[in-house]
């Protein structure tokens, strides 16, 4: 329900599917509605799977400052760039996840997230190929064990064949029940350090900045975003997520490509 008083302090949105587009750009409408929440005093936090480089450019569209989550909650950032918080795997855990990844899912690729680098196995690796276009990020090939042994993995990443993100998620859950393993699009899988989530990192950014949580408002399309959506003080599903997310939203908006971010905030900031 909307709160009575609309008096909102932060505005987290995903951004694959949700603040971008499916030409993966920002719509006027969308940034100049996330523009005069910032002139108001309301917070604007980037809340993704990618990592910081991946987001900076969707960053610089917008034309204002605004904080970042990254690697799925995994990396909290301010407006500054100073580092709110990081919770990473070991890198064990993550040699761990990578070699039965190797041995067990042989159609599927790693990738080895930390706060400054990603390494696969192959660059030319189609799937490596498309993602590096998508988030506008070069990869380095290597092996997690390129990882100093104080260095923090943020997050592992399985690229599966189409479809089969489910399974494979279901197959990691099974293997590393300690991690935090959920699925971000149909082709894939997050793997993060045990209690990481956009949740998580919702709550602990309101607690850095000292901001209710309940006067905040989240946007999201996919499974990974679900808990963020239940945790803020409004969840907006767009109209372009799966049935069960919508289903747990308190309002569904427009999809991606009709400016649904706008149009939300233009009913709950009126």
């Amino acid at each position: 329900m909307v709160r009575p008083d609309h008096d909102w302090k932060a505005v987290f949105t995903d951004i694959d599917g949700t603040l971008l587009d499916s030409s993966r750009d920002v719509t006027t409408a969308t940034r100049e509605t996330l523009g005069r929440c910032v002139r108001e005093g309301v917070r604007v936090v980037l809340s993704s799977s990618r990592s910081p480089q991946g987001i900076e450019p969707i960053a610089s569209m917008l034309g204002f400052d605004c904080s970042v989550i990254a690697f799925g909650g995994a990396l909290i950032l301010d407006e500054g760039r100073t580092m709110l918080y990081e919770r990473g795997m070991v890198r064990r855990e993550a040699a761990e996840v990578v070699g039965f990844v190797e041995s067990e899912l042989g159609d599927v690729t790693w990738n080895v997230f930390t706060a400054d680098r990603w390494i696969v196995r192959s660059r030319e690796d189609p799937r490596v190929v498309r993602e590096e276009g998508i988030v506008r990020t070069l990869s380095q090939e290597g092996s997690v064990h390129d990882v100093a042994d104080d260095e923090p993995v943020d997050k592992v990443l399985c690229m599966c064949p189409q479809g089969r993100a489910g399974e494979v998620a279901g197959i990691l859950g099974e293997r590393f029940p300690r991690l935090s393993i959920t699925r971000s699009s149909d082709i894939l899988v997050e793997v993060n350090a045990a209690g990481v989530s956009k949740a998580t990192a919702l709550r602990v950014y309101c607690g850095a900045v000292r901001i209710p949580v309940d006067h905040t408002i989240a946007f999201g399309d996919s499974y990974n975003d679900l808990e963020m959506l239940e945790a803020a003080g409004m969840g907006v599903a767009m109209g372009n997520a799966p049935d069960d997310i919508r289903a747990v939203a308190d309002l569904v908006t427009e999809d991606n490509d009709h400016d649904g971010i706008a149009h939300a905030l233009r009913t709950l900031m009126a």
